[in-house]
């Protein structure tokens, strides 16, 4: 019969092996995004913490802590990156996992009156990191065009966040529904079945649910997601479509989503879904309708014609419900705050000039009419 102790090492083992296979097929892509590595690095958290949670088992050191606490800012990090397409890795983002970090090195040097707080601070901003991840999946689940990340949404992120939100209850001291039970036991064979289903989930279609999104107002090749070239029925979707867009432009409706479009141009969802995230490049709806908007609102804030109407004006009239939306969508694809955006195109504009009249061509008081 196989010792109860000798079998948690062995179940700890497998989600070490799993976790590890999934942080090695990420880092040894050579399309290193942003996601990949921080997933990468995500995953040595993941082991770390199989280690530091073992209660001796595995003999865990004060760097597996470091790294274990680190794990629920580096997920969603991981998480946000995974769900939202940033191609690039804004350095705000940083802070997250830097402050769970700073969190543990103040819980080590502090004294244990002052360290049962930090620990329950440690708990609170865990908890409140993964109901953000929870918030981004179901926020955007129907934008999203990647369908197998689509369907990945809400398992990956639930099952993920119910281990943290259970380990963060276990750190406030409340695990009533596990007393009962071996919790050291209970955590191994979680953590396994963690891993194994990140691995299946993630290596399976690792190249789109990781893929380096398209730099702004790039697209990919006129081709579906498959690799396959269009067929009739494809090809007279995207007629529709660009007929849709460009001259009926429907992209200025405030409302406007996947499904109402696609009843638009009389195509079931999931085809449209198809054909703009394979033949045009975007893996989500929001970012496909801003590109339009965008481009429109490059030109309005350059026209001279339209200096004195408001940004908030132009925002509003391109199908956006408010500025702050509009000022992230502007600066995600230029680079630049629509204000300065603005400012540089009048900068640019040639100046008009004013043709000076001449005094004699003045008309004198005497040559007015009576």
């Amino acid at each position: 019969m196989i010792e109860f102790f000798p079998l948690e090492a062995v179940v700890r083992g497998v989600a070490i092996g799993a976790f590890a296979a999934t942080g090695v097929a990420l880092a040894a892509s050579r399309k290193l995004a942003p996601t990949r590595w921080i997933g990468a690095l995500f995953f040595v958290c993941a082991i770390a913490h199989v280690i530091d949670s073992s209660y001796g088992v595995l003999h865990p050191s004060k760097l597996a802590w470091g790294l274990s606490v680190s794990g629920s800012g580096l997920f969603w990090l991981f998480a946000l990156g995974l769900f939202e397409d940033e191609p690039v890795l804004t350095p705000w983002r940083l802070i997250p996992p830097l402050g769970m970090l700073g969190l543990w090195v103040v819980a080590v040097l502090s004294p244990p009156a002052v360290c049962i707080w930090v620990w329950k601070i440690f708990a609170v901003a865990s908890t409140a990191l993964v109901l953000h991840v929870l918030t981004v999946a179901w926020r955007g689940w129907r934008d999203d065009l990647v369908d197998q990340r689509r369907r990945l949404r809400a398992p990956l992120a639930a099952a993920t966040a119910g281990y943290v939100l259970v380990q963060a209850a276990c750190d406030f001291g409340w695990p009533v529904f596990v007393r009962s039970l071996d919790a050291p036991m209970v955590q191994a064979f979680s953590l396994a079945g963690l891993g194994i289903a990140a691995g299946l989930a993630l290596l399976r279609v690792e190249p789109l649910l990781v893929a380096v999104a398209p730099a702004p107002g790039q697209t990919q090749g006129p081709a579906s997601a498959e690799g396959l070239p269009l067929g009739p029925a494809d090809r007279l979707v995207m007629a529709r479509l660009e007929r849709a867009m460009t001259q009926d432009e429907v992209w200025r409706g405030e409302d406007l989503s996947i499904g109402a479009l696609a009843a638009l141009v009389g195509a079931p969802e999931h085809r449209l879904r198809k054909l703009i995230n394979g033949a045009l490049g975007h893996r989500n709806f929001a970012d496909y309708v801003n590109s339009r908007r965008i481009a429109a609102a490059k030109i309005a804030l350059a026209d001279p014609e339209l200096a004195l109407k408001s940004v908030s004006a132009i925002a509003y009239d391109l199908g956006f419900g408010s500025l702050g939306p509009f000022n992230r969508a502007f600066r995600a694809e230029t680079g630049s705050t629509p204000t300065a955006w603005r400012q540089d195109a009048c900068a640019d504009a040639p100046t008009p000039r004013l043709r000076l009249v001449d005094s004699g061509d003045r008309p004198s008081k005497s040559n007015k009419p009576a």
